[in-house]
């Protein structure tokens, strides 16, 4: 388990922004700690106290200049998080007759009630699916992909209609995704559901950071009640 101290250092260690602020003397170190504390408490899995967290930042301040930022929690509401272990990935350059294969594929998938998903880009097309079933796409697709990764999970995060046209809703994820220094392998969204495909090793920190970080549809008016924990 590491310390308060230790889990700001991660936070804000290389994150430019974080760091010109901090630097800058720009930020209100008590709303910083308000912001940051669902990332610490996610990396220290403990409940976490805003005047330590303070005390933490103004120490931090004091040693050396860089630290973080004064930008308050989003009042984004989600209706659920949900995490799919387990999957695989494959990257192919684009053709039209890999296409029409992986879309076969990605039929039968789901057919038999698994998990895939097909993303086509202008020279590229990715296809995720359950891990279990890598052997069987790559003896269907004898095309060599550009890239491979057998340790992949998806972290759903699933928001009301109503944020449809509200702007910002993708960049209040993100940055929470940014704050963990987390990389994102791929990114995929349907109308009310945004999926972050990452390592299978940061799947548990971001589906914690999300957590804590935003209210449960049921009760919009509590920004610390976590969301309903669902997986896949």
């Amino acid at each position: 388990m590491i310390t308060i101290t230790e889990a700001l250092g991660q936070i804000l260690r290389g994150n430019a922004f974080l760091e010109f602020g901090f630097r800058h003397d720009l930020f209100n170190l008590t709303k910083l700690a308000r912001f940051l504390r669902p990332q610490v408490e996610a990396r220290t899995a403990k409940e976490t106290q805003e005047t330590a967290l303070t005390m933490a930042l103004s120490r931090l301040r004091r040693a050396a200049p860089a630290a973080p930022s004064s930008a308050e929690g989003h009042d984004l509401t989600l209706e659920s998080v949900t995490v799919h272990s387990g999957l695989a990935l494959r990257t192919f350059s684009r053709s039209p007759a890999l296409q029409a294969r992986l879309a076969k594929i990605y039929g039968e998938v789901h057919e038999k009630n698994g998990f895939c998903d097909l993303s086509l880009g202008m020279r590229e097309v990715t296809i995720i699916l359950d891990a279990r079933l890598r052997d069987w796409l790559d003896e269907a697709v004898p095309q060599r992909p550009v890239y491979r990764n057998d340790e992949v999970a998806a972290v759903t995060a699933r928001f009301p209609e109503r944020h449809i046209n509200a702007p910002g809703i993708l960049y209040a994820l993100m940055q929470r995704v940014t704050l963990q220094n987390i990389n994102l392998i791929e990114i995929s969204s349907t109308y009310t559901e945004i999926s972050f495909f990452v390592a299978q090793a940061d799947a548990r920190l971001l589906f914690d950071t999300f957590f804590e970080s935003f209210s449960l549809q049921s009760d919009p008016a509590s920004t610390r009640r976590p969301l309903a924990r669902g997986r896949k």
